[in-house]
This record gives structure tokens, sequence and C-alpha cells, in this order.
């Protein structure tokens, strides 16, 4: 494929489409995408120190529990986790935007959410992490990076695995020498 402003004209007027019927999805998608991320997260929680798991409230907020207590350790708010979960809408929208045939974008696609539920439910461990880590030392360096990172900094990651799974078809490299035939 060859890259042109008429291209990239279709591709963003596709993106803006896509974009907004998966935004409009979002409110019925995210429940069971939530569910789906955390049950992964709550797998590796269950084995950290301390044991820990999280639930969702009807807000979409999460509450993180110790496994041997009943009593929460902290809320994360549904409205701060909305930023995370934008990549729901982002990361689909911009691979079936990509100018590919159908089967191939579909294919991108079946990958791309494979991966970012993967990144979901990493994001959900390194922020219950670096959750109590800052409660515990609010000038840690570290810990507020992370937050940061897998915090609102999230949705670089829908743009980042977009980027990895595209690149080649935006812009292709040329396998085959050129020969003696081709040079006149």
């Amino acid at each position: 494929m060859r890259l042109s402003a008429r291209k990239l004209l279709v591709f963003l007027a596709q993106f803006v489409v896509f974009f907004a019927v998966f935004l409009l999805l979002y409110p019925v998608l995210l429940p069971v995408y939530n569910g789906l991320a955390l049950s992964l997260a709550n797998i590796v929680l269950a084995h950290a120190s301390p044991p820990m798991y999280i639930q969702t409230t009807a807000d979409h907020s999460w509450v993180v529990y110790r496994l041997s207590e009943k009593r929460p350790l902290f809320t994360l708010e549904g409205n701060y986790l909305s930023l995370i979960y934008l990549n729901l809408a982002l990361l689909p929208a911009l691979i079936l935007a990509t100018p590919l045939l159908l089967q191939q974008r579909l294919k991108l696609l079946g990958w791309g959410m494979a991966l970012l539920l993967g990144a979901h439910a990493l994001s959900a461990i390194a922020l219950t992490h670096a959750e109590i880590c800052v409660h515990f030392d609010p000038d840690n360096v570290g810990c507020n990076v992370v937050e940061g990172i897998f915090g609102t900094g999230g949705q670089l990651f829908a743009v980042a695995l977009w980027g990895l799974l595209t690149w080649r078809y935006w812009f292709p490299i040329k396998t085959a020498m050129p020969t003696k035939r081709d040079a006149l």
C-alpha cells in the first residue's frame, strides 16, 4: 500500500464513524469487558502479597479487597476508570478504519482485542499495587509513574497496539532486490 493524502482522508473519515459507533456501544460492552479483564487480574492478585481481589460496583468503580477480609482496602472511581477503558472504543475504530481487506482487519481486530484485554488485566494489577504503594509512600516516584502510565496514560496502549499491528500496511518494506532488467 502506498501512503497518499486520499487514503489518509478516507482513513480519518472512517475512523470518526467507527469511533462514534463504538462510543455508542461502549456502555453496553463495558460491564462484560470489565468482568473479563478483572477475572484475569484476580487470578494474579489472588497470589499477590497481600492476596487481593477486585469487584465492580454498579457505576463500574473497582473495590479492592484483601482475600482474608470483607472490608475494602480502597476504591477506584468509575469516572477515572472510564479513561482507562476508552481504549475499548478507540482500538477497534483505528483497526477497522485501516485500509485493508475486511478479512485482514477482522483478524487484526481479534489479535488487538486479545492483546488489549491482557493490557487491561495488567493495568488492573499494576494500578492496584501502585495505589497501595502511593497510600503508604505518597512521594514514591516509581509508584506515581506506574499509576500515571497505567491510569490516564493508558490511552496510549490502543494507539501503540494499532501501530504495532498495522505499521507494515502503512509503510511496506520492499522485499525484492532490483534486477538489471528493472534498472533499464
